[in-house]
């Protein structure tokens, strides 16, 4: 996963204008009498990922609140108010009467716990999360809980799987013809003389080697002049030893602009299977952030970015049958390319899943409103598809299906 926009931008600062998202129709239907509400877990623990300023709700809990979010010890950053809560917030104020909201941190997850939601949202508190915090026991734990359909766990365990084999999508994506960084997959545990012996024959200058399954951050990686490597092999002897329990790496030529630096990103959001917007994030400068301006650039990377999400929907499924993801982001890789007819080059460097920074600061509307209302959507098709598929769910099944009854007299039938 991509490092976080942790310092993208100054705490203080005006918010932006935004755009007013067009509120759904709502009919005024009273939920009949009867003890029960549709509960829906929201795994939070994202505090560098806050939301527009003076969007908050009005009760955000006290207890949530990120204090602490500026200075060198800061637990998070960009203030008090984020994304992950905001969007549980709005999904029990869109439906007070129906939605009962559970609030947890990752270290709270478990299989018991998750068992009394209907379902489970995870924003930030996935196993990968645990094994860059270095909590294995934890990872284990969590495993278990991402991976029994009895938990009820959005997102669906084998999705969540293709995103986290990085190899697995980028085999799909190249098959299917989408321009990818070309890779070297190692899959069976990282023997550097093998490994060197491919880079030499592919005449890479540079390269970067990274965990391909798991990886978080920059963290396990290494990169340098392959000549440097072929005079002195003893440091990736060393990067070897030191991740021998490691399995898949990515090798990749290091690519840069043609002034020397890290190429940057165009991030494309998807939102319940819609392109939402892009944000612009500079290879090096960690406060260059923006949403990205109209334009070519702007519209090429969309399009390539829609072509990768078509892939992700082939993966993406509830209850064996195919469903839009909630949250994906799209990163492509853009580098400066005078060869080009439009003086780019583009290419997708990265899919994440929803357990990422979502950059609502800087998406032209307010990013926990679109999400909550994405949620109630799913929420209503994925409890169908559940009792359809006759899982067993909490409470009483009447309920759940008056309660999904009101919803779409309220709303309207589901696409």
């Amino acid at each position: 996963m991509a490092k976080p926009a942790m310092k993208v931008m100054k705490t203080v600062m005006k918010a932006k204008a935004v755009q007013k998202a067009t509120k759904p129709l709502i009919k005024k239907v009273s939920v009949p009498a009867g003890k029960g509400k549709i509960r829906i877990g929201i795994i939070h623990g994202k505090v560098f990922d806050p939301i527009k300023v003076a969007t908050h709700d009005k009760n955000y809990p006290e207890k949530l609140k990120i204090k602490n979010n500026t200075g060198p010890d800061a637990d998070g950053w960009g203030g008090q108010y984020h994304a992950d809560v905001s969007t549980g917030l709005k999904i029990a104020k869109l439906h007070p009467d129906i939605f009962e909201i559970d609030f947890m941190e990752m270290k709270d997850v478990t299989e018991a716990r998750l068992a009394k939601n209907h379902l489970t949202f995870n924003f930030w508190g996935d196993m990968s999360i645990a094994l860059m915090n270095e909590k294995p026991d934890l990872a284990k734990r969590l495993m278990k809980v991402q991976s029994n359909p009895a938990t009820h766990h959005v997102p669906s365990w084998d999705y969540y799987e293709w995103i986290m084999h990085k190899s697995r999508y980028m085999k799909q994506c190249t098959k299917a013809g989408i321009p990818m960084i070309d890779t070297i997959h190692v899959e069976n545990g990282f023997d550097a003389k093998a490994v060197l012996k491919k880079i030499v024959a592919k005449g890479w200058d540079k390269f970067f080697v990274k965990p391909g399954y798991m990886s978080f951050f920059g963290a396990g990686c290494i990169n340098g002049n392959t000549q440097d490597f072929v005079d002195d092999i003893e440091p990736l002897l060393q990067y070897e030893k030191e991740n021998k329990k490691m399995k898949e790496f990515l090798v990749q030529p290091y690519v840069l602009k043609p002034n020397g630096n890290v190429f940057d990103e165009i991030r494309n959001f998807f939102i319940d299977g819609e392109w939402a917007y892009s944000v612009y994030t500079d290879g090096v400068d960690y406060e260059g952030f923006w949403e990205q301006p109209a334009g070519k650039l702007k519209e090429a990377c969309k399009q390539l970015a829609i072509r990768t999400y078509k892939e992700v929907q082939k993966v993406n499924k509830w209850e064996g049958k195919p469903i839009n993801t909630l949250v994906n982001r799209i990163d492509i890789g853009v580098v400066p390319d005078k060869s080009k007819k439009e003086g780019w080059r583009i290419f997708v460097n990265e899919i994440e899943p929803q357990m990422t920074t979502w950059l609502g600061r800087y998406c032209p509307f307010v990013i926990q409103d679109r999400v909550g209302e994405a949620c109630v959507k799913q929420a209503r098709q994925m409890l169908r598809a559940s009792l359809a598929a006759k899982r067993k769910l909490p409470g009483s099944t009447e309920r759940l299906r008056q309660l999904l009854d009101v919803l779409d007299q309220r709303l309207g039938p589901l696409p």
